[in-house]
């Protein structure tokens, strides 16, 4: 046999093999990973240097002679896998909610197309039912575990209304009250790196843009594009304020050029109408113009970008602030302790972990991780005191035992200290998160005023007095929707001008309400200083004016004011108003959601002192109250915290009298123990003495 020919047809057989495969653009498995097939990386643990060309949104190159925005899609899209990146929890605020209006476009399109056939056909009718119900709840699972509404507030009307796009209870759809993508953007924009429905203009994600609103206003603001440099700049690179007021200024496409200060933005496309021609040069020439600093272009025609890979903590800090108020007003800053993992020099990104699909890591217990991944070990107990194979939900999902199992689920994670807790039974770990004790406010008598950056502004230049519309309090200790456990939450009450169907009440959109209220309310700036201050009358006279105006001018059978968990009404007489009860209770009462922040260290964590710290008739975690807060001038009753848990106060008092004597028997048991071995030794010393006799 001829072993070199044997060998030089393999050889050609195996080079033909590989360009068969090459020219079907075949890939391993496994190798298809976001990021690994089309996007060169560097694969090092050092930044990289961004020198880079830029281009607008028509894909043109930007050079210092160029009028238009830079485009962050085209300029980091051409190395970036933005496609997976814009399914990340930040970016994906509208991504439920267009799923939901699918599915149900498609379910009523199934039920027309069947209504009619022959009976034979109604078992595909019936699978597509199931299939709907099936994306439905999959959906569902999608908007994970509720986080805080987006509350829009004006002070004008008294309107504190909580929304979201995703299904959460006690929340409003923007959409189904008639608040559109464009108005969401313009009001909460600031405080979002863009995309979702910040994005939904584009013809691509133009199921829900806007269909209540002719002509649209998308055309001439653009797109608010999922802004990189927001997180990833160096810290001091990136102007927040500066994005905030070209987003006022409706100039959302233009925001990420002037955030990263790379030019300046004339003109504001909020003076412009509606409809107009783009193609005018006239309507050209007052849109917004760019002029780029010369300086921050090299030679080469590229701009450097300062990031980081991993982002800084100021770039959280833009969205996720918090404060306390008291009846002085704002806490002073100086006067508080920090989260102790800041304080022990982590980071926000230590703990809220994302891959290149940016599904950043919420931490909560029982958290499904949207990749499927194991995020168990970045929660309090996984990172504190380790996760078992056999408590891990994904441990039969893992590939590597060894590594994972044995290593990373082991207690300690970063340098973390395992928390004994001596003398606790188990029985906390089944009904407390590690949220209770040791995160939010230390408790009082009655929840804190708070002050969040998404519903107060907070990093934004101001004069605040702490008394700012919504009215947050917490910590509210409560069982969470997603496991049961008592966990602190925020919580509000909302108040909004609605209308009543049928027994149930439905919020109207906030600017035509005010629109139509203006003239009969009178308010120039605040609610509350200039009609509820003034007491019960001058509010039921004008409120009943408001509501007659909303009636006539919105068409309106029976408008209502609602307000601290009440409903009201235009009485019989003439400027008086009527507490009427409503069917869907969800729509007025208390909206929470679960806080985790800032964490106090053991020794400020409930229980710190021994059981009767919450295991006594003043315990806090069960006594505290809050007080339902809004604009009407009403002094509700407060809530305790025992009856939002559903405890009954009777057996908690008598449980309780068993910790008040649990000293006392501690002693008694041992004194007890002591005089029985007396006793004992005593009966025995006779015997053992005959015996040495």
């Amino acid at each position: 046999m001829d072993v070199s020919r044997l060998n030089r047809n393999c050889l050609g057989w195996s080079a033909l093999t590989l360009v068969v495969f090459a020219a079907l653009d075949w890939q391993a498995p496994g190798a298809s990973a976001a990021g690994t097939s089309k996007y060169a990386h560097s694969d090092s643990d050092k930044r990289f240097l961004h020198h880079i060309d830029l281009y607008d949104r028509n894909n043109r190159k930007i050079s210092p002679e160029s009028t238009e925005p830079y485009s962050v899609e085209k300029t980091c899209g051409r190395c970036h896998d933005f496609e997976t990146i814009s399914h990340g929890w930040h970016f994906n605020a509208f991504a439920s909610e267009v799923e939901r209006q699918r599915v149900k476009a498609g379910s009523e399109a199934d039920a027309a197309k069947n209504a009619g056939e022959a009976p034979a056909k109604l078992e595909s009718a019936n699978h597509s039912d199931a299939e709907a119900a099936h994306a439905e709840s999959e959906t569902a699972r999608s908007d994970g575990r509720p986080g805080e509404p987006w509350i829009w507030t004006d002070a004008r009307t008294g309107t504190q209304l909580p929304l979201a796009y995703r299904d959460w209870e006690g929340r409003f759809s923007p959409s189904e009250i008639g608040i559109t993508t464009h108005e969401m953007t313009q009001k909460f924009g600031a405080r979002i790196p863009g995309g979702g429905a910040a994005a939904s203009w584009d013809t691509k994600a133009a199921e829900l843009a806007d269909e209540s609103s002719e002509p649209t206003r998308w055309p001439l603001t653009g797109s608010l594009e999922i802004d990189c440099m927001a997180c990833h700049a160096k810290s001091g690179a990136y102007d927040f304020e500066r994005r905030r007021e070209t987003i006022e200024d409706e100039n959302f496409a233009w925001a990420p050029t002037a955030a990263i200060r790379i030019g300046d933005v004339s003109g504001s496309v909020s003076r412009m109408k509606a409809g107009v021609d783009l193609d005018d040069e006239k309507v050209q020439a007052k849109l917004p113009k760019v002029e780029y600093d010369d300086r921050r272009f090299g030679i080469d025609g590229t701009v450097f970008f300062d990031l980081v890979r991993k982002p800084e903590n100021n770039s959280c800090y833009q969205c996720h602030s918090q404060r306390t108020v008291s009846d002085a007003g704002i806490d002073a800053r100086w006067n508080h302790d920090q989260d102790v993992h800041l304080r022990a020099g982590m980071n926000c990104v230590d703990c809220h972990r994302n891959g290149i699909d940016h599904q950043t890591v919420r931490g909560f217990e029982g958290e499904q991780h949207p990749a499927g991944v194991a995020a168990t070990t970045l929660s309090c107990r996984g990172c504190h005191m380790g996760v078992s194979e056999s408590t891990d939900a994904h441990a039969d999902e893992l590939d590597d035992e060894l590594s994972l199992t044995q290593i990373a689920f082991r207690a300690g994670r970063l340098g973390s200290p395992f928390p004994k807790h001596e003398g606790l039974p188990p029985v906390h770990f089944e009904k407390l998160s590690c949220t209770a004790c040791h995160s939010g406010p230390v408790p009082g008598e009655e929840a804190v005023g708070l002050m969040t950056s998404l519903a107060h502004g907070l990093g934004e230049k101001g004069h605040r007095s702490g008394m700012e519309l919504p009215s947050i309090q917490g910590p509210v200790f409560a069982k969470a929707d997603s496991n049961g456990l008592v966990t602190p939450h925020r919580a509000m009450w909302p108040a909004y001008w609605g209308e009543l169907v049928d027994g149930k009440v439905t919020p109207l959109p906030p600017e035509e309400v005010y629109t139509n209220t203006r003239r009969a309310l009178r308010v120039r700036k605040d609610f509350i200083e200039e009609l509820s201050d003034k007491g019960r009358e001058e509010f039921d006279e004008k409120v009943a004016a408001a509501l007659a105006a909303i009636e006539k001018t919105m068409e309106v059978e029976q408008a209502v004011y609602v307000s601290t968990g009440l409903v009201f009404s235009r009485g019989e007489e003439e400027g008086s108003l009527v507490e009427v009860a409503v069917e869907n209770q969800e729509a007025i009462e208390m909206v929470r959601w679960p806080m985790a922040h800032n964490v106090r260290p053991a020794g400020w964590a409930l229980g710190a002192t021994g059981c009767l710290e919450c295991h006594s008739d003043d315990g806090l975690i069960f006594t505290s109250t809050i007080t339902p807060k809004g604009p009407a001038p009403v002094t509700a009753d407060p809530i305790n915290m025992a009856s939002i848990q559903g405890l009954d106060e009777a057996t908690r008092l008598e449980w309780n009298q068993l910790f008040g004597g649990r000293k006392m028997f501690k002693v008694l048991t041992a004194a007890s123990l002591i005089v029985l071995l007396l006793a004992a030794v005593g009966s025995c010393l006779p015997t053992i003495r005959s015996r040495m006799e």
